[in-house]
């Protein structure tokens, strides 16, 4: 007969997020995230395989569990409404109740090992992905936004996932939500009133 497990998987999964959210791949050990998840590495091993595995599905949960404002926000019928709404949404995550400063997303890279290559290239083709996806909400709501009509939609989101990742960094170098949250009033006004549509002065 097989174990029966003991634990609850979302629950450990939510707990293995937080702590890969608060120090990265390459700086979260393995003793570290048995603790944190209440299990075993036994357990760890026989239900999500290695780290790397477990970290794959970390990324799905932080997505699932953290992120839903970012469908909310490319549902949005205007350009404006896109973007303030998933500014302001990023801000919120980043200084949630509870969970780590700055985004999974972000932070989870390893710092440089040449052997979690394959970790830092998940988060980057997950970033890309939403990078897409905004470019294409952004072109679809376009038209009825004089502001950015015409203007080039896959530019502007390739602009506006840097300033996310930048509100990450941000925060996480503890920067205050208050100050994070002005300056996305700040750059949707300026978006807004088409200033960043005006040649730079020589």
């Amino acid at each position: 007969m097989g174990r029966t497990r003991q634990f609850d998987i979302e629950e450990a999964l939510d707990r293995a997020t937080r702590q890969f959210w608060a120090k990265g791949y390459a700086g979260t050990t393995l003793d570290e995230l048995t603790e944190a998840m209440g299990i075993n590495r036994a357990s760890l091993y026989r239900e999500f395989g290695n780290k790397e595995i477990l970290f794959a599905r970390v990324v799905e949960h932080f997505e699932a569990t953290y992120l839903t404002f970012v469908g909310e926000a490319l549902a949005s019928k205007t350009p404006a409404l896109i973007i303030r709404r998933l500014l302001e949404g990023t801000v919120r995550v980043c200084f949630g109740t509870g969970t780590p400063r700055g985004s999974l997303l972000t932070h989870g890279a390893p710092a440089g090992s040449p052997g979690d290559e394959r970790v830092r290239l998940l988060l980057a083709e997950r970033i890309e992905a939403y990078e897409h996806a905004l470019a294409a909400s952004l072109t679809l709501s376009q038209a009825g936004d004089t502001a950015l009509a015409g203007g080039d939609c896959s530019l502007l989101a390739s602009f506006l996932i840097t300033h996310c990742c930048g509100i990450a960094l941000r925060a996480k170098a503890g920067v205050g939500q208050a100050r994070l949250l002005a300056e996305v009033e700040f750059l949707t006004a300026v978006l807004g009133s088409g200033t960043m549509e005006r040649p730079m002065p020589r």
